[in-house]
């Protein structure tokens, strides 16, 4: 026992060092660049998933994190998941990189418990297990920016937005026609080819781009030899016709298909000739009207498919149909008062003839009535109140709520923010229908609240916040080893701080960091929740020592966690940190590269499961 703690206590040590190192390496790339450069960066300001409408992400009660097209092209990131990283409160664990199932947890939450949108629509596999999404599925090209709202959302988004919402927000076409396309090449002979053209011509705008990726990969499982290979072709894009300066119809269109090796774990992690490939499309229609200078309405229509084939000759197939009408009523600036009807239908069926087990087309829909009000007194006062009755097919009725309200100093430059709210998942497919299932499951239910203050010091350059959150779940859906059937039992909460700081240095200097303390518990045994890291930082710098060039170095720390119920097996902290450049040789072209991993860390995000080594990256963009 005294030899595990001094080893524990050594390991602690070592990654302690391991953090300085890297702190001390981001702070001495920012104080060796040259004093003459001039580049000065901009926050963003306008956010519309926190309250289904635009507006100043200072005046929004919710925690809100934005990250922009900006952020990601600099830093060299090509995955939804990758982008997401560095969020407070949010962690992200994935089976392998390169198209391995990839999750997210927020404020401690399990990943079915966070609803992710696509353009605020509903993305999700209905066949999945738990309706749970996979963030390795996508591509970042073509969007404007990523919004992650943390909290209950379930009185806008509905059902799995127990947690919060991630939303990828594709850009709109704006300005005279441009084509761009970029070649970038690497570790593991990965080739990644990207183009597209964006921009509007009279009243029709576009941004279509299309990407291919290749490369040989490494072992998905941990230490075994044979590479897992992965290809991946996406096509996406928006397409937009505006009638007048009041009205657009536009489409949201998202098709990729994948090709994945992976390796067998039945009886531990080993190599094999496993695959799976995927074919998935997301199709969005869209109608925004202003009615009247008080009165504005949107419609949207979407489909979503995903078809999974695996080598054993197993097959998955799953539909997402919705619909939605909102209606916004303003009166100046002082209210605006949401209402709207959502109605989504899931379809499912499966088909796993090596273990006897199938599915036949299963269906649930859900219709869903929400009113919410926005409040603004004296400029300062922002309050925001919500309800909303959901019907399923299965379970019946469900009503959520929530409040929140913010309270700005301008003068003092602070932000006093508050939010309680509900939320709740609706049980699976999966878990209703399967050999499995359970047509008697209530639904999943969770209750949030969060305080917080935020400060903007010095002209702005400084921007500081600290949030507290506590988030209670019951009913949770569990399985049943006694009866092989899923039922509801569980309970668990969670609980922690949220901070961050970000600092403008000088207008060629931005130093950025966030810490997320999580503490969780399954209130029916008393232990700590799988694959929740008590503490994570992350940690950058961006650095433009002149206009042509821009340096990116940025890193995590994400602490041990569970991979047990019974909290008997862990899997160790880490600390990893990625470096990027671009430089913009001319009008047209652009040279960039990426380093990940930088220090080679050995580590795993989940247990068994191989992650990337030192890898590098190089490749060229043009634009014209």
């Amino acid at each position: 026992m005294k030899r595990a703690g001094r080893e524990n206590k050594m390991k602690s040590m070592r990654l302690r060092a391991k953090l300085l190192i890297c702190s001390a390496a981001v702070c001495a790339m920012a104080l060796a660049t040259p004093a003459w450069a001039v580049v000065k960066t901009t926050q963003p300001s306008m956010v519309v998933t926190a309250t289904r409408t635009t507006e100043d992400v200072a005046e929004v009660s919710s925690s809100v994190s934005v990250i922009t097209a900006k952020d990601i092209e600099e830093k060299g990131i090509t995955d939804f998941a990758d982008a997401l990283r560095e969020t407070p409160g949010l962690w992200v664990y994935g089976n392998g990189p390169f198209g391995g199932q990839t999750s997210l947890s927020i404020r401690g939450a399990g990943a079915s418990q966070t609803s992710i949108l696509l353009d605020g629509v509903r993305i999700a596999d209905p066949i999945s297990t738990d309706n749970s999404f996979n963030l390795g599925l996508y591509s970042v090209n073509g969007i404007s920016q990523i919004e992650v709202v943390r909290g209950p959302q379930s009185t806008l988004y509905g059902s799995q937005a127990m947690a919060g919402v991630v939303n990828l927000i594709t850009a709109k076409g704006q300005g005279d026609p441009k084509a761009w396309f970029s070649f970038e090449g690497g570790s593991h002979k990965t080739i990644l080819g990207q183009m597209g053209t964006k921009g509007q011509i009279e009243n029709l705008n576009f941004n279509v781009s299309a990407a291919s990726l290749t490369t040989d990969g490494i072992s998905k499982a941990q230490d075994t030899q044979e590479d897992d290979g992965y290809k991946r072709t996406q096509l996406n894009g928006r397409i937009g016709w505006e009638f007048s300066d009041k009205a657009e119809l536009y489409f949201i269109g998202y098709f990729n298909n994948s090709d994945m090796d992976y390796d067998s774990f039945y009886a531990g992690p080993a190599d094999s000739l496993d695959s799976e490939k995927t074919n998935s499309y997301t199709g969005i229609l869209g109608f925004d009207q202003k009615i009247l200078d008080w009165w504005d309405h949107k419609i949207t229509l979407s489909q979503g498919e995903i078809k999974r084939d695996y080598s054993d000759s197993s097959e998955y197939k799953s539909l997402l149909n919705t619909a939605k009408w909102q209606h916004n009523l303003h009166y100046k600036n002082l209210n605006t008062l949401t209402l709207g009807v959502d109605w989504e239908e899931e379809k499912g069926d499966y088909n796993n003839p090596l273990y006897f087990d199938s599915l036949p087309e299963k269906s649930t829909h859900t219709t869903g009535l929400f009113l919410q009000d926005r409040l603004s007194l004296f400029e300062a006062l922002y309050i925001t109140a919500g309800i909303r009755a959901d019907d399923h097919s299965e379970f019946g009725s469900k009503t959520t709520y929530r409040l929140g309200a913010a309270y700005l100093l301008r003068n003092l430059g602070t932000t006093f923010k508050a939010n309680y709210g509900t939320g709740f998942k609706a049980p699976s497919l999966y878990q209703l229908y399967s050999p499995y299932g359970n047509k008697d499951l209530d639904p999943e239910e969770s209750t949030g609240w969060d305080v917080g203050v935020e400060q903007k010091l010095w002209q702005d350059k400084i921007r500081l916040g600290l949030t507290y959150f506590h988030l209670k779940t019951d009913d949770l859906i569990a399985w049943n080893f006694a009866t092989w059937k899923y039922y509801n039992v569980d309970e668990a909460k969670s609980h922690g701080i949220e901070a961050f700081a970000s600092i403008d240095v000088c207008p060629w200097l931005t130093l950025d960091g966030t810490y997320t303390l999580t503490d969780t518990e399954d209130e029916s045994t008393g232990k700590e929740l799988i694959y929740r890291p008590k503490d994570k930082v992350s940690f950058g710098a961006r650095i433009a020592p002149m206009d042509k060039l821009v340096l990116r170095l940025y890193g995590i720390y994400v602490g041990d966690r569970y991979t047990d119920a019974a909290n008997t097996e862990q899997v160790d902290a880490y600390v990893t940190m990625n470096a990027s450049a671009s430089y913009k040789l001319n009008e047209v072209f652009t040279l960039f590269g990426r380093v990940v991993n930088l220090f080679d860390e050995d580590y795993e995000e989940v247990k068994d499961y191989s992650t990337l080594g030192f890898s590098t990256f190089f490749g060229i963009r043009a634009e014209f």
